[in-house]
């Protein structure tokens, strides 16, 4: 009979539940602790989803029935429990993002590598159904040579948003705003669906938060092959709007409004529309996740992934792509400049 893994998660905020609720779904493995400094927050978790609380993450790690670790941490936290949780031989799932610096994520990876656990990086976009059809369209090139992309996230949050956690709004530990934070998730899928971008340009602002870092962000996207890509990016704009992915090519369209689970294919041979759909989760209005589904999906993979001895299908190298874009842009918006990223 195969042994049930235990699983720890550090901190327990709103994604914690969702991580909770995947693990509750996921034959052979179990919660065994949650850490967090607040008592009151780590004792309800613990009693609701099972497992005992720890108040600091390293007696977490200390534990040798815990095999995997999740981090749902803050941003700037990622790569020193990480590194962490692998010294002590622990698996690793991370949020996104997966640090704040592409240094920080080969950091991530080296030190998995040296303990010979495994790294996966939580983007649950790409388990969606109707994000793996599309996937597999682009793939055959069924619009034949991608002319144009984007990528949309225009979202909103509320002050108060930023104000209900100390590391919200500040680039020392969030690493940046609204696409560190929201709109990774869709350049990460833009990314997966359209390849990597050679050259960046990029402007960002504050617009209308009393925040350090953007709330709003445009990036033009230059690819090796000559096709171009936009991304847009706002938490500015009430009341959030289902973010959306675009695909032009010389055969034809596909509009994937990810948030409300729909694609709108248009091909010119033969000549066909068509509206696919599945149930849809997006966050336009709310951090808060509507569906486990998705995630659930991502750490089933992720477990057979640790018992068989493969890389999980989002491991380090693939969650580090996402950061390189957002660090070319960020660059970009600071000096002016168009920034290379690097193949």
């Amino acid at each position: 009979m195969t042994r049930s893994l235990g699983v720890g998660i550090i901190g327990v905020g709103n994604i914690a539940t969702t991580h909770a609720m995947a693990i509750g779904d996921t034959p052979g493995t179990h919660l065994v602790a949650a850490a967090t400094r607040n008592e009151a927050h780590g004792t309800a978790f613990a009693a609701k989803f099972g497992g005992v609380w720890c108040a600091d993450y390293r007696d977490l790690l200390a534990r040798p029935d815990v095999d995997i670790v999740i981090l749902c941490t803050p941003h700037n936290l990622h790569a020193p429990m990480a590194i962490d949780a692998a010294a002590a031989g622990k698996h690793v799932l991370c949020e996104k993002p997966m640090g704040i610096t592409v240094a920080e994520c080969d950091a991530m990876i080296a030190a998995c590598e040296r303990a010979r656990v495994q790294l996966g990086v939580v983007f649950q976009g790409r388990f969606e159904t109707l994000s793996r059809q599309i996937k597999v369209a682009l793939d055959a090139h069924l619009l034949g040579r991608l002319l144009w992309v984007s990528s949309n996230t225009v979202w909103y949050r509320t002050d108060s948003y930023y104000e209900s956690g100390p590391w919200r709004g500040k680039p020392s530990t969030e690493g940046g705003g609204v696409v560190i934070n929201q709109a990774i998730h869709t350049i990460d899928m833009l990314l997966w669906l359209s390849g990597m971008p050679a050259r960046v340009t990029a402007q960002a602002r504050t617009l209308n938060h009393p925040i350090e870092v953007e709330d709003a962000a445009i990036a033009i996207l230059e690819y090796a092959d000559g096709h171009l890509g936009l991304i847009q990016a706002t938490t500015a704009a009430y009341p959030g709007l289902p973010e959306r992915l675009e695909f032009y090519g010389t055969r034809g369209s596909a509009v994937f409004y990810k948030g409300e689970g729909r694609i709108e294919w248009h091909t010119i041979e033969p000549r066909a529309d068509r509206v696919d759909r599945a149930p849809a989760s997006s966050g336009a209005g709310s951090p808060i996740e509507n569906s486990a589904a998705a995630h659930t999906a991502e750490f089933q993979d992720y477990v057979a992934a640790v018992r068989e001895q493969r890389a999980p299908l989002v491991d380090g190298k693939e969650g580090r792509r996402a950061v390189q874009v957002v660090e070319a842009l960020y660059r970009s918006a600071r000096t002016g400049t168009a920034v290379n990223v690097e193949s």
